[in-house]
C-alpha cells in the first residue's frame, strides 16, 4: 500500500446519517419518496445525455436509492448518492454521487445530477462545495476527481469553478449510449482546496 493510501483511523462518518447543509440546501439521504421525483429529472433526455444511470421506471429509481442512499458513508469500493434538497421548502432537486475507490482510499470520484428547472442557480457549485469540504476536512481525502463528458459544457464550467484541474482527456474511453464518448479527468488536491479556503 502506497503512502497516501494507508488509514490510521476509523472512518468517522461510516457510521453517521449524514445531513450536510449549506446556505440555501439540504444534502440528505434519499428515501423512497423521492423516487417519483428523480426519476422525472433523470428520465428527462437532456440530463440523461450525460449519464451512466438512465431509469426506465419508478421502480429503478427505488431500487438504485435502496443501493446507493441506504448504506455506510464512505466505505471502499462503494457509491453514495445524497439527494440536494431546497432547504426553504424541502423540494429534491437533484442528487450527488460520492464513490470511494478500493484501490486507494485516500481518494474520492464526485458527480452531480440537477434537475434542468433548478439549473442555473448557483446550486450545483454550492452543492460541490459542500461535499468537497466533506470529503477534505472531515474524511482527510488527499485528491478528489471528477469525470466529465467533453461535450457537456455546463459540467466543465462547473468543475473549473470550483477549483478543479484538467488532467487528462481519454479518447474513446467509455461506452455510454450506444457510443464509444470520449473522457476528461478533473481533479482537486486536499492542499489545494484548503489554500481555496484560506483566500
Amino acid at each position: 500500500m502506497e503512502r497516501d493510501e494507508k488509514i490510521e483511523e476509523p472512518n468517522i462518518l461510516s457510521t453517521m446519517v449524514p445531513e450536510w447543509t449549506t446556505a440555501r440546501l439540504t444534502l440528505r439521504r434519499l428515501a423512497a419518496s423521492d423516487a417519483r421525483t428523480m426519476f422525472a429529472y433523470r428520465s428527462l433526455p437532456e440530463v440523461a445525455r450525460y449519464q451512466q444511470f438512465v431509469p426506465a421506471t419508478v421502480e429503478a429509481v427505488q431500487e438504485f436509492i435502496t443501493q446507493y442512499s441506504s448504506g455506510e458513508v464512505g466505505v471502499p469500493g462503494t457509491w453514495f448518492q445524497p439527494g440536494i434538497v431546497l432547504s426553504r421548502t424541502g423540494e429534491l432537486v437533484g442528487d450527488c454521487g460520492m464513490h470511494f475507490p478500493r484501490e486507494n482510499e485516500s481518494q474520492a470520484e464526485v458527480g452531480i445530477t440537477l434537475a434542468p428547472a433548478h439549473q442555473g442557480r448557483g446550486y450545483a457549485a454550492e452543492t460541490l462545495e459542500k461535499v468537497l469540504d466533506v470529503l477534505f476536512c472531515t474524511m482527510g481525502k488527499h485528491r478528489v476527481i471528477a469525470n466529465v463528458d467533453p461535450r457537456n459544457a455546463a459540467s466543465i464550467a462547473l468543475v473549473s469553478r470550483i477549483g478543479m484541474r484538467k488532467e487528462g482527456h481519454f479518447r474513446k474511453s467509455i461506452w455510454a449510449h450506444g457510443e464509444w464518448t470520449d473522457n476528461l479527468l478533473y481533479a482537486i488536491l486536499e492542499e489545494e482546496w484548503k489554500n481555496r479556503l484560506e483566500h
